[in-house]
Protein backbone atom coordinates (compact mmCIF):
# COMPACT_ATOMS: atom_id res chain seq x y z
CA UNK A 1 0.00 0.00 0.00
CA UNK A 2 1.49 3.33 -0.70
CA UNK A 3 2.46 6.51 2.05
CA UNK A 4 -0.98 8.16 3.03
CA UNK A 5 -0.49 11.34 0.78
CA UNK A 6 -4.15 11.86 0.08
CA UNK A 7 -4.79 12.46 -3.84
CA UNK A 8 -7.66 12.20 -6.32
CA UNK A 9 -9.09 9.15 -7.81
CA UNK A 10 -10.38 11.54 -10.95
CA UNK A 11 -6.57 12.21 -11.84
CA UNK A 12 -3.96 10.01 -12.24
CA UNK A 13 -2.17 9.39 -8.55
CA UNK A 14 1.10 11.39 -9.43
CA UNK A 15 -0.87 14.29 -11.64
CA UNK A 16 -3.14 15.48 -9.18
CA UNK A 17 -0.66 15.10 -6.04
CA UNK A 18 2.36 16.79 -7.35
CA UNK A 19 -0.50 19.78 -8.80
CA UNK A 20 -1.01 19.98 -4.92
CA UNK A 21 2.14 20.20 -4.05
CA UNK A 22 3.36 22.42 -6.43
CA UNK A 23 0.42 25.18 -6.06
CA UNK A 24 -0.39 24.20 -9.97
CA UNK A 25 -4.37 23.77 -9.10
CA UNK A 26 -6.17 27.02 -7.55
CA UNK A 27 -8.81 26.83 -4.82
CA UNK A 28 -11.30 28.30 -7.09
CA UNK A 29 -10.34 25.16 -9.39
CA UNK A 30 -9.76 22.57 -6.53
CA UNK A 31 -12.34 23.41 -4.45
CA UNK A 32 -16.11 22.38 -3.93
CA UNK A 33 -19.24 25.07 -2.53
CA UNK A 34 -18.46 25.76 1.15
CA UNK A 35 -20.23 24.50 3.81
CA UNK A 36 -24.27 25.81 4.21
CA UNK A 37 -25.54 26.90 7.30
CA UNK A 38 -26.91 23.47 7.83
CA UNK A 39 -25.05 20.45 9.45
CA UNK A 40 -23.43 19.09 6.26
CA UNK A 41 -21.38 15.54 5.98
CA UNK A 42 -18.67 15.17 3.41
CA UNK A 43 -18.12 12.46 1.35
CA UNK A 44 -16.27 9.35 2.75
CA UNK A 45 -14.56 6.51 0.28
CA UNK A 46 -16.70 4.25 -0.27
CA UNK A 47 -19.71 5.81 1.20
CA UNK A 48 -21.57 9.31 0.16
CA UNK A 49 -23.22 11.05 3.02
CA UNK A 50 -25.61 14.24 2.72
CA UNK A 51 -27.27 15.56 6.19
CA UNK A 52 -31.04 15.18 5.79
CA UNK A 53 -32.74 15.80 8.72
CA UNK A 54 -35.28 13.98 7.77
CA UNK A 55 -33.45 10.47 7.13
CA UNK A 56 -31.15 8.95 9.98
CA UNK A 57 -27.88 7.53 9.44
CA UNK A 58 -24.78 6.21 11.41
CA UNK A 59 -21.67 6.02 9.05
CA UNK A 60 -19.53 2.96 10.20
CA UNK A 61 -16.70 3.29 7.94
CA UNK A 62 -15.94 6.83 6.47
CA UNK A 63 -15.14 10.49 7.87
CA UNK A 64 -17.76 13.38 7.63
CA UNK A 65 -17.80 17.29 8.12
CA UNK A 66 -20.27 19.20 10.38
CA UNK A 67 -20.80 22.94 10.53
CA UNK A 68 -19.65 24.70 13.66
CA UNK A 69 -20.00 28.17 14.76
CA UNK A 70 -16.38 28.72 14.20
CA UNK A 71 -15.74 26.84 11.32
CA UNK A 72 -16.02 22.31 10.81
CA UNK A 73 -15.65 19.66 13.35
CA UNK A 74 -13.80 16.71 11.16
CA UNK A 75 -15.13 13.26 12.55
CA UNK A 76 -13.27 10.17 11.55
CA UNK A 77 -14.80 6.73 11.91
CA UNK A 78 -12.21 3.99 9.63
CA UNK A 79 -11.73 0.97 11.13
CA UNK A 80 -10.60 0.68 14.45
CA UNK A 81 -10.07 4.43 14.53
CA UNK A 82 -12.30 7.24 15.31
CA UNK A 83 -11.29 10.97 16.24
CA UNK A 84 -12.64 14.41 16.00
CA UNK A 85 -10.46 17.11 15.10
CA UNK A 86 -12.10 21.45 14.82
CA UNK A 87 -11.10 23.28 12.13
CA UNK A 88 -11.38 26.87 12.64
CA UNK A 89 -12.10 29.33 10.14
CA UNK A 90 -14.32 31.57 8.71
CA UNK A 91 -14.43 30.14 4.63
CA UNK A 92 -13.74 25.95 5.08
CA UNK A 93 -14.14 24.44 1.38
CA UNK A 94 -14.26 20.86 0.49
CA UNK A 95 -11.96 20.04 -2.25
CA UNK A 96 -13.27 18.82 -5.24
CA UNK A 97 -12.04 15.11 -4.41
CA UNK A 98 -14.40 12.27 -4.06
CA UNK A 99 -12.05 9.76 -2.18
CA UNK A 100 -9.65 11.94 -0.32
CA UNK A 101 -10.10 14.70 2.33
CA UNK A 102 -8.38 18.06 1.13
CA UNK A 103 -9.97 21.10 2.71
CA UNK A 104 -9.25 24.67 2.26
CA UNK A 105 -9.49 26.99 5.33
CA UNK A 106 -9.29 30.37 4.80
CA UNK A 107 -7.06 30.06 1.66
CA UNK A 108 -4.74 27.58 3.47
CA UNK A 109 -5.01 23.68 1.89
CA UNK A 110 -5.26 21.31 4.40
CA UNK A 111 -4.95 17.89 4.32
CA UNK A 112 -5.66 14.83 6.68
CA UNK A 113 -4.97 11.42 6.76
CA UNK A 114 -4.03 8.42 9.06
CA UNK A 115 -2.02 5.27 8.00
CA UNK A 116 -1.59 2.13 10.25
CA UNK A 117 1.66 1.80 12.02
CA UNK A 118 1.81 -1.81 10.06
CA UNK A 119 1.92 -0.04 6.75
CA UNK A 120 5.23 1.51 7.07
CA UNK A 121 6.54 -0.14 11.01
CA UNK A 122 5.59 -3.58 10.57
CA UNK A 123 8.55 -4.81 13.31
CA UNK A 124 7.55 -2.04 15.71
CA UNK A 125 5.61 -3.87 18.23
CA UNK A 126 9.19 -6.55 18.12
CA UNK A 127 11.19 -3.83 18.73
CA UNK A 128 9.27 -2.18 21.15
CA UNK A 129 9.39 1.45 19.45
CA UNK A 130 8.40 3.95 21.38
CA UNK A 131 6.39 6.88 19.95
CA UNK A 132 8.87 9.16 18.73
CA UNK A 133 10.29 6.28 17.11
CA UNK A 134 7.03 5.10 15.31
CA UNK A 135 6.71 8.77 14.28
CA UNK A 136 10.25 9.06 12.74
CA UNK A 137 9.88 6.16 10.63
CA UNK A 138 6.18 7.18 9.79
CA UNK A 139 8.35 10.95 8.29
CA UNK A 140 10.79 8.71 6.54
CA UNK A 141 8.48 6.39 4.24
CA UNK A 142 6.33 9.67 3.69
CA UNK A 143 9.57 11.40 2.60
CA UNK A 144 10.63 8.78 0.84
CA UNK A 145 7.27 8.81 -1.19
CA UNK A 146 7.26 11.99 -1.85
CA UNK A 147 10.93 12.25 -3.09
CA UNK A 148 10.22 10.07 -5.63
CA UNK A 149 7.10 11.94 -6.71
CA UNK A 150 8.92 15.18 -7.05
CA UNK A 151 12.17 13.87 -8.46
CA UNK A 152 14.32 15.06 -5.89
CA UNK A 153 16.24 14.72 -2.70
CA UNK A 154 14.12 16.51 0.29
CA UNK A 155 16.09 17.96 3.11
CA UNK A 156 13.72 17.78 5.73
CA UNK A 157 13.39 19.92 9.14
CA UNK A 158 11.95 17.73 12.02
CA UNK A 159 11.34 18.73 15.58
CA UNK A 160 9.68 17.01 18.26
CA UNK A 161 6.50 18.48 20.00
CA UNK A 162 4.93 17.55 23.36
CA UNK A 163 1.39 18.59 22.95
CA UNK A 164 0.52 17.89 26.59
CA UNK A 165 -2.61 15.38 26.41
CA UNK A 166 -1.99 14.18 22.67
CA UNK A 167 1.77 13.21 23.94
CA UNK A 168 4.59 13.28 21.63
CA UNK A 169 4.03 14.92 18.06
CA UNK A 170 6.45 15.32 14.99
CA UNK A 171 6.56 18.58 13.60
CA UNK A 172 8.76 18.02 9.96
CA UNK A 173 8.93 20.06 6.92
CA UNK A 174 10.29 20.55 3.52
CA UNK A 175 11.45 23.08 1.28
CA UNK A 176 9.90 23.01 -2.16
CA UNK A 177 12.69 22.17 -4.73
CA UNK A 178 13.88 24.96 -7.08
CA UNK A 179 12.16 24.86 -9.99
CA UNK A 180 8.99 24.29 -8.72
CA UNK A 181 6.21 26.30 -8.75
CA UNK A 182 7.25 29.47 -7.43
CA UNK A 183 4.15 30.19 -5.05
CA UNK A 184 4.52 27.08 -2.60
CA UNK A 185 7.89 27.40 -0.62
CA UNK A 186 7.58 25.13 2.11
CA UNK A 187 5.31 22.00 2.89
CA UNK A 188 5.06 21.88 6.57
CA UNK A 189 3.09 18.46 8.44
CA UNK A 190 2.45 16.89 11.98
CA UNK A 191 1.59 13.79 13.33
CA UNK A 192 0.67 11.87 16.57
CA UNK A 193 0.14 8.58 17.57
CA UNK A 194 -3.21 6.88 18.13
CA UNK A 195 -3.20 3.33 19.13
CA UNK A 196 -2.37 1.59 16.46
CA UNK A 197 -2.31 4.26 13.74
CA UNK A 198 -0.51 7.99 13.01
CA UNK A 199 -2.93 10.87 12.26
CA UNK A 200 -0.98 13.45 9.87
CA UNK A 201 -2.21 16.94 9.01
CA UNK A 202 -0.61 18.28 6.13
CA UNK A 203 -0.63 22.68 4.56
CA UNK A 204 1.79 24.34 2.60
CA UNK A 205 3.36 27.85 3.39
CA UNK A 206 3.36 30.23 0.79
CA UNK A 207 4.35 33.58 -0.46
CA UNK A 208 1.00 34.97 1.17
CA UNK A 209 1.02 32.51 3.81
CA UNK A 210 4.16 32.18 6.62
CA UNK A 211 5.78 29.03 7.65
CA UNK A 212 5.20 30.88 11.28
CA UNK A 213 1.19 31.16 10.48
CA UNK A 214 1.46 27.52 9.45
CA UNK A 215 3.28 25.92 11.68
CA UNK A 216 0.70 27.71 14.11
CA UNK A 217 -2.30 26.44 12.58
CA UNK A 218 -1.07 23.00 11.85
CA UNK A 219 -0.35 22.94 15.85
CA UNK A 220 -3.36 24.41 16.82
CA UNK A 221 -5.41 22.16 15.07
CA UNK A 222 -3.84 18.96 16.06
CA UNK A 223 -4.07 20.25 19.81
CA UNK A 224 -8.45 19.73 19.19
CA UNK A 225 -7.89 15.91 18.46
CA UNK A 226 -10.25 13.81 20.48
CA UNK A 227 -10.52 10.01 19.80
CA UNK A 228 -13.54 7.75 20.66
CA UNK A 229 -13.09 4.19 22.23
CA UNK A 230 -16.26 4.08 20.19
CA UNK A 231 -17.17 5.02 16.39
CA UNK A 232 -19.08 8.71 16.70
CA UNK A 233 -22.62 8.75 16.14
CA UNK A 234 -22.61 11.58 13.53
CA UNK A 235 -25.80 12.16 13.37
CA UNK A 236 -26.10 12.72 17.26
CA UNK A 237 -23.17 14.76 17.48
CA UNK A 238 -24.72 16.96 14.21
CA UNK A 239 -27.92 17.25 16.31
CA UNK A 240 -25.99 17.93 19.71
CA UNK A 241 -23.81 20.75 17.58
CA UNK A 242 -27.43 22.62 16.12
CA UNK A 243 -28.73 22.54 19.39
CA UNK A 244 -25.89 25.03 20.46
CA UNK A 245 -23.49 22.63 22.22
CA UNK A 246 -20.08 22.88 21.72
CA UNK A 247 -18.69 19.22 20.11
Amino acid sequence: MLPSTAISATLPRNAIQLALLLGMFSVGVLAAEPLNDRSTLAQAPGLSLHYSPHVGFQPEDGWALIKTDDGVLFVWNVHELHFTVSIKGKDVKQVADPDHIFLTVDGKMLQIQAAEIREFAPDAKEKKLDDKAVLAAHREWESKYLEGLLKSKLTLKSFNVNMSALGPASLWAFDMPEGMNAEVKTQLYVTVLRGDYVVMLNCEATTTTSEVEVRKFLLDTMATLKTSAEPIDVQKLSQSIRAGKKP
